[in-house]
């Protein structure tokens, strides 16, 4: 029996992903990867603040800060049709957020009232010292709605973040786009056996 669903943020609930909110400032993400991926595990982890995080992209970008702040804004608009979605499925299951992000990036991003109101949980890297894919993280959630791990279904737009939560025994979802993540989501809602 599925008794929760658990969403990634940054690709699914927020934006299309990092890479294209990098692409839209200019940069190439291929080419930058070492450095995106070195400044992104920092900020994960909580060992920069999002501040620091945002004039290092804007330095490497060749952007003022103010530049990079309005093309993130941009970039990284809520899915208010999805979020009401998980609003409506609150009433059916437990909902939760496990994101690799910043302290209060999600705050900002999703708003305090969004976050109350479709969520009984967010879980935020930077807050707990653990990064997906670490099997720890998956289990910390499931804890923090107190389900078993095979009575979740995950939801996330990077497939490494995914295969650690089916080995774990969640159901998973690979997010492409609200449509298909929804139809895939009603079709494991609706037969959670198979």
């Amino acid at each position: 029996m599925i008794r929760a669903v658990i969403f990634d943020c940054f690709g699914v609930l927020v934006g299309k992903g990092f890479e294209n909110t990098y692409r839209l400032g200019g940069g190439d993400p291929v080419k930058d990867r070492a450095f995106i991926e070195d400044m992104l595990g920092q900020a994960n982890f909580g060992l920069v603040t999002d501040e620091d995080f945002r004039d290092a992209m804007a330095k490497q970008l060749g952007l003022s800060k103010e530049q990079w702040r309005e093309v993130v804004s941009k970039a990284e608009l809520p899915d208010l049709e999805l979020l009401a979605y998980i609003k409506w499925l609150r009433g059916q299951y437990k909902t939760a957020i496990l994101s690799n992000a910043n302290t209060g990036v999600l705050d900002r991003k999703i708003g305090d009232e969004l976050l109350k109101s479709c969520f009984d949980e967010v879980v935020v890297s930077a807050d707990i010292n653990l990064v997906k894919p670490d099997p720890r993280i998956y289990q910390l959630a499931a804890e923090r709605l107190d389900v078993a791990l095979n009575e979740c279904v995950f939801v996330d737009d990077n497939e490494g973040h995914l295969a650690p939560a089916r080995e774990l025994g969640m159901r998973t979802v690979l997010f492409r786009d609200s449509a298909q993540a929804k139809a895939e989501l009603e079709k494991i809602l609706a037969n959670p056996e198979s």
